[in-house]
Parts: C-alpha cells; sequence; structure tokens
C-alpha cells in the first residue's frame, strides 16, 4: 500500500505542475475572457487524474468567499467528474469555512449536480436573523434556483423587514428583487411599492355625525402662505417709511410757502 500511495503522489506530481503553470498563464495574461476559455480547455485536457487536485484548489479558492477569477475554469474543467464533489463537500462542512464560503461552495457543488449536501447549511444562513444580509441574499438566490419550498417564505420575511432596515440595506433587498425577474420578486417588488405609495398618502380622518372637516392645505399651500405672510411683514414697514417722507416733504414746502 505505501508503494502504491508514493507511485500515485510521483503520477500526480507532472499533474500539479501543469496545472500550476496553466494557472501562472492564467495570471499573467492581459485579455481575462479569452484566457479563462483557454484555461479551462488546458485543464479538462489533463483527465480524470487531474480531477482530485483541481477540486481541491477549487476547495481551497472558495473557502474564504472570494473566488478567483480562474475559479469558473476550474469548475468546468470538473463538470461531470462525480469524483470532484468529495472536497468541495468536505471543505462545506469544515467549521473554520466562512458562510459566504460555503455559499460559494454550494454553487459550485450545483454546478456540478450535486444540489443536496449543502441545502440544510444554506437554509441555516438564509434564516440566520443576526447575519450579513449580502449572504442571506446570496443564499436564498441558490435556494430559489434549486425551487426549495422554505426559500420564498425567507425572502418574504426580508421584504416586511425593510422598514426597520437602513437604508443601505433597503436599496440591497430591492436591488436583489430587480435583478432576479420572476412572479415571486415581482409581487415583492409591487408589494414594496405599495407601502410606499400608503406612507406617501394622507391620513384621511372620518368624523361621524359632524361637518366634514375643512380640507388641510397641501405643502405647497402651507409654503406659498409663507411666503405671502413673510413678504407682507416685509413691504409693511417699507409703505410706512414712504409715507412718513411724503408727509415731511409736505409739510416742508407749506413752510417754505409761509416764510415766502
Amino acid at each position: 500500500m505505501a508503494l502504491l500511495a508514493a507511485v500515485l503522489i510521483l503520477l500526480q506530481q507532472p499533474v500539479e505542475t501543469e496545472i500550476d503553470e496553466a494557472l501562472s498563464r492564467f495570471e499573467a495574461a492581459a485579455e481575462l475572457e479569452q484566457a479563462l476559455a483557454v484555461l479551462s480547455g488546458q485543464l479538462a485536457a489533463l483527465g480524470a487524474q487531474a480531477t482530485n487536485p483541481i477540486a481541491q484548489r477549487l476547495a481551497q479558492d472558495l473557502r474564504d468567499g472570494m473566488a478567483s477569477a480562474s475559479a469558473p475554469a476550474l469548475i468546468d474543467a470538473l463538470i461531470g467528474r462525480p469524483d470532484a464533489v468529495a472536497p468541495l463537500q468536505a471543505a462545506f462542512r469544515d467549521a473554520s469555512t466562512t458562510a459566504a464560503g460555503r455559499i460559494e461552495l454550494a454553487e459550485a457543488l450545483l454546478h456540478l449536480d450535486d444540489a443536496r449536501s449543502w441545502r440544510a447549511g444554506l437554509l441555516a444562513i438564509a434564516s440566520d436573523d443576526q447575519g450579513s444580509l449580502a449572504n442571506r441574499l446570496h443564499a436564498i438566490k441558490i435556494l430559489l434556483e434549486v425551487e426549495d419550498g422554505q426559500a420564498p417564505g425567507l425572502l418574504r420575511g426580508i421584504v416586511e423587514s425593510i422598514p426597520g432596515r437602513p437604508p443601505e440595506e433597503q436599496r440591497q433587498v430591492v436591488g436583489f428583487l430587480r435583478s432576479h425577474n420572476s412572479p415571486l420578486t415581482r409581487e415583492l417588488l409591487e408589494r414594496i411599492a405599495g407601502a410606499g405609495r400608503a406612507v406617501d398618502e394622507p391620513q384621511v380622518e372620518i368624523i361621524d355625525d359632524q361637518e366634514p372637516p375643512l380640507p388641510r392645505p397641501s405643502t405647497a399651500l402651507r409654503q406659498k402662505k409663507s411666503e405671502t405672510r413673510d413678504a407682507t411683514f416685509l413691504t409693511m414697514p417699507s409703505i410706512l417709511a414712504g409715507g412718513v417722507t411724503l408727509a415731511l416733504l409736505v409739510l416742508l414746502g407749506v413752510e417754505m410757502l409761509r416764510k415766502g
């Protein structure tokens, strides 16, 4: 067994080297999109013997929630290879993996036809009221993709909490809904818009058996009235000053005529 393990290590060393060289060339490339397609082809061409090393690199890359630019090519190279899911599943279960990392790993596993092993973990993240809103929304996005029955309720709960959230988080929720065009997100956007209209509309007081109250002046009217009142107070002194000046001139003229 020890000899077999040593042989396997020796056989894997050239594969590891080729993977490293391919990644280095990708990182040095100027045109990212074209280089990504080339990297995907190079990794896929390495065959089944490269499955585990590529999966290990991908798992390590995603664990902190900050996927590198090469991650899509690593995932593409592992599609159709069932052996690739084990390293990713192990990284997902690792207690040191961040919540954002678990979400990234779950998304990668979904691309590799594993839609179950991570489901409970993502539901826990999406349900955590104390957790990051960005992480919760990202987790819900993936759960909606697999049509998880609890995902719509979790998203509704976040939408219902909008009034108590800071403006930045409110914009984040609305942006998420706008970027995911579905009957559910359209319904929730309409609900938010309706709640906004309800807040903007003036409240109507209903009084039975009494004369209807006088309509309240609008903000514009109140402002206009305020401006008119201010203008009145400003112009009255001017009018009074003008009247006094005219009276003095008349008296001066009378006095000059009398002396003349």
